[in-house]
């Protein structure tokens, strides 16, 4: 039976770009929460973009896996938390301070909508293009300022260039580990943690099993979790490493495959019959 559904955003929920989950999907979920499942996300995002993301209904996002596992949060309240080592960011951001095209991006735990950013390393011509595709407002500086840092991220305008930075962030910061979740985009973590690792703090709030979660994802920064979960569903734009980790194939994101799967358990609720897409649908 399952009593919890989780799932990324981007590129699984909506299209990577697209201004808000659409209706469709915001009615499946809502139908899904009345069966009595919840809902939530299990994303690289923060509470910020995802107001945005759901029109303001913070209600999609009272539980769930936020900023890639640095953040759990149940009924609206934060369980668990995980901010960056300073000094550790610094370090990544002095070792790519001579390298053309790549930055780094940290995004403080205090924020607001406007999704404030300190930017080190690039010029503003370098980071507006960034800013547009991922709606952050950064700030330039020269060093991590002094304040709890909840998200980092590593830019990288080359494609040919992501295998070097992410061999060079791991020589120069081993605590530290950079995954891709698009293309020239990396997601910065500390060591050991990431959304899989994260599932064990928001179930032991819950009370919940493996068993009795359905996870949706798409690409490297799901793969964790989806060792974790059984019930693990790629949809059928995911990365080949993402679709072969999953349990469950489902559509393409742009089809609203995740809404669909939503309302099959939705139908299902409360019984021990399995969801459409796992009956009728492509089981690894």
């Amino acid at each position: 039976m399952i009593r919890l559904a989780l799932s990324d955003m981007d590129n699984t929920l909506l299209p990577f770009g697209q201004d808000r989950v659409d209706e469709r999907t915001l009615k499946a979920i809502s139908t899904l929460r009345s069966s009595g499942v919840r809902f939530g996300p299990a994303t690289g995002r923060d509470e910020q973009e995802l107001h945005r993301f759901f029109a303001g209904d913070d209600s999609c996002f009272e539980t769930g896996i936020i900023s890639n596992g640095k953040k759990v949060k149940v009924d609206g309240e934060l369980v668990w938390a995980r901010y960056l080592d300073r000094d550790a960011l610094q370090r990544l951001a002095d070792a790519f301070a001579p390298v053309p095209g790549v930055f780094v991006v940290a995004y403080p735990a205090k924020t607001d909508l406007s999704n404030p950013a300190y930017v080190l390393g690039a010029t503003p011509a370098q980071v507006a293009p960034y800013e547009r595709r991922f709606r952050f407002n950064g700030t330039i500086v020269s060093q991590v300022p002094d304040v709890d840092v909840i998200a980092a991220t590593v830019a990288c305008e080359e494609d040919e260039a992501m295998d070097w930075v992410r061999r060079e962030a791991e020589r120069v910061v081993p605590e530290l580990v950079v995954v891709p979740p698009v293309p020239n985009w990396f997601d910065v973590l500390p060591r050991g943690v990431n959304k899989g690792t994260s599932l064990r703090h928001l179930l032991d709030a819950l009370g919940i099993g493996t068993d009795e979660v359905a996870f949706f994802g798409d690409a490297e920064n799901d793969l964790q979790i989806m060792g974790e979960i059984p019930n693990s569903v790629a949809v059928a734009n995911a990365t080949r490493e993402a679709a072969e980790a999953a349990c469950w194939h489902i559509g393409p994101c742009w089809d609203d495959a995740v809404a669909d799967a939503l309302l099959d358990i939705a139908e299902v609720a409360g019984t021990d019959v399995a969801p459409r897409f796992m009956r009728d649908g492509d089981e690894a």
